[in-house]
């Protein structure tokens, strides 16, 4: 699915932006040259995901390319994991830099959020990236918070190894369990109830994601994601309930994930972290998470 969404000229020459919901592989790969070369050039290395399924929005355009005479100039990429909030990553050919580029495929990326009752968005950027921050400053967004991309490798197992507290139970989340695993999610995460539900019905149904639950004498504690590509996985959703926490049952719950993990063949796992999360940012790191990388993240109200 394509749409043409400007035609203008400059210098004599035809240039369009051209607005997709789904890649072809031609565009997939235009893509992925251009973040190449930007890589590249600024001496970065993030590689943004291109699946829009991951979007809440299931219907929501992603793809925002900018073409002349089918070289692919500029591009903008709209990640959604949680309503309401847009994650933007964009790149654009050094030599195209700073000539508006980014702001065209901005102000296109806006109608398409807005059609969706989506208004904050928040424009992802390494933190090395000089180019990235006056890209994102350009548009009067204000540096929010960082994130840190964490992975782990097996063979490396220092720390994973809990003794289970008593009375502590992991469990898959089932149809029976839906409810428990609501009503966890929405008390650590704030979610509303709808759109948690949502979400955990197409884990249920996704042969490439698994959420388990935490259960305390019976009670339910905790809840953790993770979604798999091929021999990794990524963690996301990981939280206990507030009355539960520092007493040893997170670092068992991970332990124990991890354990399963690599019963599945799993060799890497991934996860994201805000450094201003110190008590989750420890715990990850004492089990044996390495910083990969640092986002910052900007963030504007659209």
């Amino acid at each position: 699915m394509q749409e043409v969404n400007i035609n203008i000229k400059k210098s004599g020459e035809f240039m369009g932006v051209l607005i997709f919901h789904t890649l072809n592989e031609k565009q997939k790969e235009d893509i992925l040259k251009l973040i190449a070369a930007c890589n590249e050039y600024d001496g970065l290395k993030r590689q943004p995901g291109l699946s829009e399924e991951d979007n809440c929005e299931k219907e929501l355009k992603s793809y925002f390319c900018y073409y002349e005479d089918n070289s692919l100039l500029s591009t903008l990429i709209i990640y959604q994991p949680f309503p309401g909030e847009a994650q933007i990553t964009a790149y654009t050919l050094p030599s195209y830099r700073r000539q508006g580029y980014f702001k065209a495929l901005f102000s296109k990326a806006k109608k398409e959020l807005k059609k969706f009752g989506i208004y904050h968005a928040a424009f992802v950027a390494e933190y090395q990236s000089t180019d990235g921050r006056y890209a994102a400053l350009s548009l009067g967004a204000e540096l929010e918070r960082s994130d840190y991309l964490m992975a782990y490798h097996y063979g490396q197992e220092k720390g994973t190894e809990f003794k289970a507290p008593d009375g502590f139970l992991v469990t898959d989340l089932t149809n029976e369990k839906l409810k428990d695993g609501i009503y966890v999610f929405q008390k650590v995460f704030g979610w509303e109830e709808e759109q948690i539900e949502e979400l955990m019905i197409e884990t249920l149904d996704s042969s490439c994601c698994r959420t388990y639950l935490g259960y305390i004498k019976g009670k339910i504690a905790g809840t953790l994601s993770v979604q798999y590509d091929n021999n990794t996985a990524s963690i996301f959703g990981f939280g206990i309930l507030k009355k539960y926490r520092g007493k040893g049952y997170g670092k068992y719950f991970l332990s124990f994930v991890l354990a399963a993990l690599k019963e599945k063949g799993i060799t890497k796992v991934l996860l994201q972290v805000e450094s201003e999360s110190r008590e989750a940012f420890e715990l990850y790191k004492k089990a044996g998470f390495d910083i990969l990388e640092e986002y910052d993240y900007y963030c504007k109200n659209i």
